[in-house]
């Protein structure tokens, strides 16, 4: 008996030294998965250009990013580098991101926008898709240089932007947006205290909108590539609306009912998104 007892409590402090291990494996191993991704070098390397197209495409819509830049709907993102989550004075944001415990750093901002909700589940960003991979890198780059994050130069070429051919008409200058716009469907739900409004608006190329509804408004571009549009006659209050948007924030086509989120007015909120396709006349 006195044996199966040595041999059971060799057992026990065998299993417990086996666990102990396990343990300090797993900790040893989450502390590499938390080691950062992104170091300097790497995103010292990463095109500027593309981050720049990338930032264009895909944030320009809710953020800007250069010092003194206004809030849309997402907070400018100026100085967003070592800063904790959630605290830029002048911006309501989410619950989730008051509550978050992280700074923002190339290696938080990448996890961020691989996919927003699997890294801080219940805030509000919303995003059509997660960022390619493979432009990452650039736009994480991109934002440390021009929100004053990165420690070095920006490249030579950074001012060398490609003028646009302003002789030319919207759809060849501006091709991918203009597709986007003018033969697809935008739809809007706009929400203001307890009324809400559904309703669908179709871009045309004569600079007017017309909608399902007896809604209508018009459309027109700015000297700075803006696309800048009104709608009036709604059937809610307000009864109209005026918003802006960078037209570069339109050149990845993208379908979903609702793509973007704004303020046109205070307590009112308007969702917007694209459907593909226009009901034949």
């Amino acid at each position: 008996m006195s044996t199966y007892r040595r041999t059971k409590g060799n057992i026990m402090r065998s299993f417990t030294i086996v666990i102990f291990m396990i343990i300090n494996s797993v900790g040893f191993a989450g502390a590499a998965v938390a080691q950062q991704v992104l170091d300097n070098e790497t995103l010292r390397n990463a095109d500027y250009r593309e981050g720049k197209r990338a930032f264009q495409g895909r944030c320009s819509a809710c953020h800007t990013i250069g010092d003194n830049g206004m809030n849309l709907t997402g907070p400018s993102l100026w100085g967003i580098f070592d800063r904790a989550a959630g605290t830029k004075p002048d911006f309501i944001y989410s619950a989730a991101l008051q509550k978050a415990d992280f700074k923002w750093t190339a290696d938080t901002l990448l996890d961020y926008i691989t996919d927003p909700q699997v890294f801080l589940p219940g805030n509000v960003m919303t995003i059509p898709e997660p960022v390619p991979e493979g432009m990452r890198t650039v736009l994480i780059a991109f934002v440390m240089q021009e929100s004053g994050g990165a420690d070095w130069p920006k490249p030579e070429n950074a001012f060398a932007d490609e003028q646009p051919d302003r002789s030319k008409p919207y759809s060849e200058r501006f091709p991918s947006f203009w597709n986007h716009m003018m033969f697809n469907t935008t739809r809007y739900r706009m929400v203001s205290g307890d009324q809400e409004l559904i309703f669908k608006a179709y871009f045309q190329e004569d600079g007017s909108i017309t909608t399902n509804t007896e809604a209508e408004g018009f459309w027109h571009i700015t000297e700075k590539d803006f696309m800048c549009y009104a709608i009036h006659k709604l059937k809610i209050k307000p009864s109209e609306f005026v918003e802006c948007f960078p037209i570069a924030a339109m050149a990845v086509p993208r379908f979903a009912e609702e793509l973007w989120k704004s303020n046109p007015a205070d307590g009112v909120i308007m969702y917007g998104g694209i459907r593909p396709g226009r009901p034949e006349e």
